[in-house]
């Protein structure tokens, strides 16, 4: 079973430069290092929260645990909260509504993500409202659904619908139609509260490297 572990924090006043170069040569490299592939670093360009969301997986619970006992995380956490401020975290789980085999990297990715908690009794519903209407129509908009997580662990609303794009262009005009419209209506009217969204903007800080490592494999 695939484990998420997002991070999310904010940028120290005055530290933005010392911050950058910690995370690239420090901390990404020591969380690849005890277990936790890092997957994706994002900026919140709309939405509330803290500004920076760090995803790292790994293959299951018992990894993670494993992970985060470790010296080196704690050692290495330790010097992040030198850097930032409003620090969180979070651990979820795949839904298993939606196929992720492929979840991966995504280089240069903008994500489209929402929020929100199941009302009661209202499940089998949901699952056969997400595979049937919500999903294809996502699809249908320029915004697939790549990944839906279900938290275990951390605050807010403990679904996340991950929704990726090209650019930020892409979802503006995705979100402004009426079928969009249509169909988030009757999400939230029939099965779920807490709403929310964010668009999420890449970072470069862990996709660049994974860009950089494949190009250089062709010389």
């Amino acid at each position: 079973m695939t484990v998420l572990f997002t991070q999310h924090w904010n940028t120290a006043p005055g530290k933005q430069q010392a911050y950058s170069d910690f995370v690239m040569t420090r901390y990404n490299p020591t969380l690849e290092r005890i277990g936790i592939k890092l997957v994706g670093g994002y900026y919140v360009t709309v939405g509330t929260g803290p500004r920076i969301i760090a995803a790292g997986l790994t293959h299951d619970l018992a990894e993670l645990e494993k992970a985060l006992a470790s010296r080196e995380f704690e050692e290495i956490t330790g010097g992040l909260m030198q850097h930032v401020t409003q620090y969180q975290s979070k651990i979820l789980v795949p839904t298993g509504r939606v196929n992720m085999n492929a979840y991966r990297v995504q280089m240069g990715t903008w994500k489209f993500h929402q929020y929100w908690n199941l009302l009661p009794g209202v499940e089998q519903d949901y699952t056969e409202f997400v595979k049937s209407e919500y999903a294809p129509a996502m699809e249908r908009l320029g915004l697939p659904v790549e990944a839906a997580w279900r938290g275990v662990v951390g605050s807010g609303p403990y679904i996340v619908c991950e929704c990726a794009a090209g650019s930020v262009v892409e979802i503006a005009k995705a979100i402004d139609t009426d079928a969009f419209r249509r169909v988030t209506f009757k999400l939230r009217d029939t099965y779920v509260t807490a709403y929310d969204s964010r668009i999420l903007a890449p970072t470069g800080r862990i996709d660049l490297p994974h860009f950089m490592q494949a190009m250089l494999k062709g010389f």
